[in-house]
């Protein structure tokens, strides 16, 4: 009887402790369920939130364009940078695509590079990079606006104010706006802008209304004002050379001629020579 009695209080813990678990695991799986339940209504307003985010940018006017804000232009007015951006008031400043914008403004010649921001809720600004005449070409009675890249950026029966480039071979018959001198004539235009920087250090680049490089051992600059032409050899020594051009043109000012500058400077002579009646020069 007592061995009965022992049993059954054996089997009643057992059945009580295997209850506890049950309810403890019955717990747990409410538990869990309610934390999916609850992230679960958290994705939902989420994703309502933002559509309805979405809804508000794309369909209520708060963000369409009134004003668009050009800066750093200088050859091309704003007004024309906007039309070639195909941007239009009224737009949505989320629905226009700014790699889009870059390229309609980069078919224009005279624009490197574009940045774009939006200025919320109703602004954008546009931030140009420029390409700037810096030589001419010359075929026939047209002129052709390049940078120091080598960039086609103007063809004109107007002649800038800069230097004529002579020399070079790209063929210019065929030659549109936004082609580019082939690439011997890009070294060319190395040689070309280490003349210029040179002259620009020396107070003489604006004097210079040509540059020759058709003979890449003897580079060539003319100042039309003077009258007079400056041979400089290969393009070394040029802070020396320059030294010596201003010096001679500042002796021979209005004397039209030739400076010789050409040479080794250590072993050879700088002159001038003056150019007499009839072209010729002694």
């Amino acid at each position: 009887m007592k061995t009965d009695l022992k049993k059954q209080k054996k089997t009643g813990k057992r059945n009580q402790s295997r209850m506890a678990v049950n309810s403890t695991a019955s717990k747990k799986e409410y538990k869990q369920s309610s934390k999916k339940s609850s992230l679960a209504t958290k994705i939902v307003l989420t994703v309502v939130a933002f559509l309805f985010v979405i809804v508000f940018v794309f369909v209520s006017g708060s963000f369409n364009v009134v004003e668009i804000v050009v800066e750093n232009n200088h050859s091309l007015s704003s007004e024309q940078i906007i039309s070639f951006s195909r941007i239009e008031k009224g737009m949505n400043v989320f629905a226009i695509s700014k790699k889009n914008v870059q390229a309609n403004l980069k078919e224009n010649p005279y624009i490197n590079e574009v940045k774009i921001k939006r200025m919320l809720p109703n602004k954008l600004k546009l931030i140009i990079d420029e390409r700037s005449v810096d030589y001419v070409l010359q075929l026939a009675n047209s002129y052709i606006y390049v940078n120091r890249q080598g960039y086609v950026l103007e063809i004109s029966s107007e002649k800038p104010n800069v230097p004529v480039l002579v020399g070079l071979t790209t063929d210019l018959s065929n030659i549109k706006e936004n082609d580019r001198l082939i690439e011997a004539d890009l070294q060319k235009m190395n040689a070309v802008m280490k003349i210029m920087e040179t002259a620009t250090n020396s107070g003489l680049a604006s004097s210079i209304t040509k540059v020759d490089v058709s003979n890449e051992k003897d580079y060539a600059i003319y100042f039309e004002t003077e009258g007079k032409m400056a041979y400089l050899g290969n393009g070394t020594d040029l802070n020396t050379r320059f030294l010596y051009i201003k010096k001679l043109l500042e002796i021979y000012q209005g004397v039209p001629g030739e400076i010789i500058v050409n040479g080794d400077l250590n072993t050879e002579y700088v002159y001038f020579r003056k150019t007499i009646e009839g072209g010729e020069v002694q």
